[in-house]
């Protein structure tokens, strides 16, 4: 059985009430969509972390190289995601027209940012006592809904079309420079040339 959005929606949402719980599942998809949302959050508690700046510039970069680290992490997950469903789907080649550039990997992960965001706000928006407060951040939830649907409506429509081989995407190969430790003092010149 290939991955739906509800499917998706539901690993999230798990995930959301017991973030310390480990729900792996035998389906190797299912694995790495549960790892790819706990990617997201512990990148979204890193950013939170980095703007603390008054626990001073030292906190501030280690938050950062952390992030780094973290996000490094989430794009092979995103890559994991996108070699499994290309193998299960027996995804080749097609013309130019049927080229989705987008892949289903880089569609999940933006839904469990989403899907992340939307938890947050509806945390917020019940400590919340102000009225008008209180309507911007129901309106704000609404929009997030709205995001979701429409791009879990996308993404099991866009399954379907690869499984009727209608359309495909390819798997991109990571090009690395700025944690190539080697050319370092290079990307200092290039940067510094155009002071």
């Amino acid at each position: 059985m290939i991955i739906t959005s509800s499917k998706i929606l539901s690993i999230f949402s798990d995930f959301i009430k017991n973030p310390k719980g480990d729900r792996m599942s035998d389906d190797e998809v299912q694995r790495l969509v549960y790892l790819i949302v706990k990617a997201n959050k512990i990148l979204w508690d890193l950013e939170d972390s980095a703007r603390l700046s008054e626990l001073g510039d030292k906190h501030i970069a280690e938050a950062k190289r952390n992030i780094d680290i973290h996000n490094q992490q989430r794009n092979e997950l995103i890559r994991e995601i996108d070699t499994a469903l290309a193998r299960l789907l027996d995804v080749s080649r097609g013309t130019e027209s049927s080229f989705y550039s987008e892949s289903p990997g880089m569609i999940i992960d933006r839904l469990s940012i989403i899907f992340i965001k939307l938890s947050v706000v509806q945390k917020i928006t019940s400590f919340i006592k102000e009225g008008s407060l209180k309507l911007e951040y129901i309106d704000k939830e609404k929009i997030l809904e709205g995001q979701i649907e429409s791009i879990g409506n996308f993404l099991d429509l866009y399954m379907e079309r690869l499984l009727k081989k209608e359309v495909f995407f390819e798997i991109q190969q990571p090009v690395k420079i700025y944690n190539d430790i080697r050319v370092k003092e290079y990307i200092k010149l290039v940067n510094n040339q155009g002071k």
